[in-house]
């Protein structure tokens, strides 16, 4: 499994974002199915999830990558 180096210093819900992207990835989930909007706040500034998006997504490629060799 080739995951992040440094995924035991992510937060709880990070680690967990990942691992459902890598599993949305096998079980046959398209990756524009990520159900991680990017919401901004009422002043236009982001909001964290933006991060839980990114690691998402992240999880979906490393195991598409994986997959592909």
């Amino acid at each position: 499994m080739n995951i992040p180096s440094d995924l035991g210093k992510w937060s709880p819900a990070m680690r967990g974002a990942y691992q459902k992207g890598r599993n949305a990835f096998a079980d046959g989930v398209p990756i524009t199915a990520c159900p991680y909007n990017d919401k901004r706040k009422d002043d236009g500034r982001l909001t964290w999830s933006r991060a839980f998006r990114s690691a998402w997504v992240d999880g979906w490629r490393e195991a598409q990558q994986e997959r592909d060799g």
